[in-house]
């Protein structure tokens, strides 16, 4: 029921007709709604362009990644971070860089900080991810966040935007509606005077 009545609502406010009782800004506000409505469905156009070149970009990068990195197992040369923090109010760590060593594919051997988890020590073994050179670097990007995150870009980008010709919008109606009601306040003012001179004209005649 009040999903209906919004509807008609808006319907009215969109369609106000041509009767004697329509004002001229009951007309311009149709107009605003209706170019509301028109750049919101530009805005949704142009969202779905940002998601299929948000989505291009993103598969070929995870294309790339997938194709340059992957996966050795890395001896830890230290202990990782202990389990609990040692001082009073300390955080306590769930991993931490940690001197470790590796080697590629390629049989050379690599030397540098990896992520150890809590509780780890020397010689303990992780799987890491390295990039060919040889580096540590995070995990590729994969298709399915490429194909999760592009649909989620567009659609933020695309509530942005109606978000803000929605402000713009509202603001518009508010100064009209303090137009209209400036409107009345003069109108009633002046049915008021015209009643007061006409009590006055009879009073004299009389």
């Amino acid at each position: 029921m009040y999903t209906r009545m919004r509807l008609t609502r808006l319907r009215h406010t969109l369609l106000p007709g041509r009767g004697p009782l329509v004002r001229r800004s009951d007309r311009l506000q149709a107009k605003l709604l209706a170019l509301v409505i028109l750049l919101s469905l530009a805005a949704a156009a142009g969202a779905v362009l940002f998601g299929i070149g948000a989505y291009s970009v993103a598969a070929a990068k995870s294309r790339e990644q997938t194709s340059a990195r992957y996966t050795v197992t890395a001896v830890l040369l230290a202990d990782g971070p202990k389990p609990v923090s040692a001082g009073r109010g300390e955080t306590p760590f769930d991993s931490a860089p940690t001197q470790a060593t590796w080697r590629t594919l390629d049989g050379q051997q690599g030397v540098g900080e990896v992520k150890a988890a809590a509780g780890t020590v020397a010689g303990h073994e992780v799987k890491i991810w390295i990039d060919e050179t040889g580096a540590p670097t995070e995990r590729p990007l994969t298709m399915a966040a490429a194909t999760i995150g592009a649909p989620i870009g567009a659609a933020t980008l695309w509530a942005a935007a109606v978000s803000l010709l929605v402000f713009l919008y509202r603001g518009a109606v508010y100064a009209l509606n303090r137009h209209r009601l400036a409107g009345w306040e003069q109108e009633w003012a002046n049915r008021q005077a015209g009643s007061t001179r006409r009590d006055d004209q009879s009073q004299t005649g009389a």
